[in-house]
């Protein structure tokens, strides 16, 4: 069997196989921020699939800032309860399931209720809101929720979380990203100085859930703009990342506004979209390295893992297309014929 469907880890994950299914915001999400029948039922069809881990929508460390109209969140005790049911169930299947773990920051649509969204500086967000710059003293709560969001995930039932750090977007992408982040204290300027709250927020989740509570991160291997993040500024960082305990990074890429073309690659983009920054990536890096973005040809995204360019691949529009295309893909290399699948 190929390298792509055989069982890993990342570090406690015990993981059936290397595919994963991308957070994307689906509209399916209930007003009390639950999983709801609707949501239940298209991440289970996929789990009963061959997926190997699901990641979850976006899900907001604040019930009181939310990302898109309904989001995702731990609200009280009640809540993890339901989540914890919908975890058993994913699980009864062999597939692994982890929330993306975020506060939307600047990307909150608060401002429709009277609330300036949070920033690292003041800007226009993509909605063409000013945004507030977050006051230091404003910092070490918002670190406390994402530990708290983080251990109420562990009691639901998770087997870890993704942290979004990706695309100078919500706020732990917009701290890091020069783009955005025009601070002069000492949460700006260098980029060890933006990556300050990351680690600090990572420190948090670790000592609050245990080293055993895997991390996997989003971020951008290139935000692929003159004025931002670069590949070197990441490969720069790796290091310190899995110093303060990071388990497995997710390669991604490009910016929210600028360059949304490499988040969600367009026609004109080249199928596996960050597979260069992320080979380049994993060539330092000593946890797992995963990548998303147009991820489509079943040979081509085995062939890159069979070759140890990359550790994993996270479909996004695959698994929407069709929630079987993992298991099609297995099967394919048995009955040494091509699944035309149309995405």
């Amino acid at each position: 069997m190929k390298r792509i469907y055989e069982p890993w880890n990342i570090g406690t994950m015990k993981l059936k196989n290397h595919t994963f299914m991308a957070p994307m915001s689906l509209g399916y999400e209930s007003q009390d921020g639950c999983i709801n029948e609707k949501m239940e039922a298209f991440w289970l069809t996929r789990a009963k699939n061959e997926v190997g881990c699901i990641i979850m929508d976006a899900t907001s460390v604040d019930p009181k800032v939310p990302y898109l109209g309904n989001t995702l969140c731990f609200r009280d005790q009640s809540s993890i309860e339901r989540f914890k049911t919908f975890t058993d169930k994913i699980h009864e299947t062999g597939c692994k399931i982890i929330p993306q773990i975020t506060h939307p920051g600047p990307e909150s649509i608060s401002s429709f209720f009277g609330i300036p969204p949070m920033a690292p500086s003041v800007y226009l967000n993509s909605m063409a809101q000013k945004t507030r710059e977050l006051k230091k003293e404003e910092l070490p709560g918002i670190i406390h929720q994402y530990a708290t969001a983080s251990k109420q995930a562990k009691e639901a039932g998770f087997d870890g979380i993704e942290l979004h750090c990706a695309h100078a977007y919500m706020l732990l992408g917009s701290f890091l990203s020069p783009l955005r982040n025009k601070r002069t204290d000492e949460y700006g300027g260098s980029l060890l100085n933006r990556a300050r709250l990351l680690f600090e927020v990572i420190d948090a989740i670790k000592k609050e859930c245990g080293q055993d509570f895997p991390i996997i991160l989003r971020m951008s291997g290139s935000e692929r703009d003159p004025q931002g993040n670069t590949l070197e500024d990441m490969k720069r960082l790796i290091p310190y990342l899995e110093e303060h305990g990071i388990d497995c990074f997710e390669i991604s890429g490009g910016t929210q506004y600028e360059r949304c073309n490499k988040i969600i690659p367009c026609h004109s983009e080249s199928e596996f979209t960050n597979l260069f920054e992320a080979r380049e990536i994993k060539k330092i890096a000593k946890v797992p390295v995963i990548t998303v973005g147009k991820i489509l040809d079943p040979q081509l995204m085995a062939d890159v893992i069979e070759r140890n360019e990359i550790d994993g691949v996270v479909l996004g529009r695959s698994l929407l297309a069709d929630e079987a295309f993992v298991k099609k893909a297995m099967k394919e290399q048995y009955d040494e014929r091509v699944v035309v699948l149309d995405v």
